[in-house]
């Protein structure tokens, strides 16, 4: 998966129109929660700063991930790279990842 990196040296994605899935950014949580950034559009600075800083006054752990496929479809497959870290964690991200899956089909 190709990236270019931005000002602040985070990874930013190439746009790839031929592609039927689509590409998301998140930030995961070591418990599986997770908030969607920049949906149509690479996420600011700010915004992953800002879930940053709250991560880490909870004192959790968390990664910037991008997700491929169809988030809002459950049914479907959706697959999650890890990044970079966020926030130190005593959780390894394949933990965090099984959460992710574990929650996404409960909702």
């Amino acid at each position: 998966m190709p990236f270019l990196h931005n000002a602040a040296g985070l990874p930013t994605m190439k746009s790839s129109p031929s592609k039927p899935e689509f590409q998301d950014w998140l930030i995961l949580a070591e418990d599986g929660r997770h908030v969607v950034l920049g949906r149509y559009s690479n996420p600011t600075d700010e915004e992953i700063s800002r879930v940053t800083h709250a991560l880490a006054a909870q004192g959790i752990g968390g990664w910037l991930a991008q997700g491929c496929g169809h988030y809002y479809q459950k049914r479907q497959q959706y697959s999650l790279q890890k990044i970079c870290v966020l926030t130190e964690s005593s959780i390894p991200w394949e933990v965090a990842e099984v959460r992710f899956h574990h929650l996404r089909k409960e909702q």
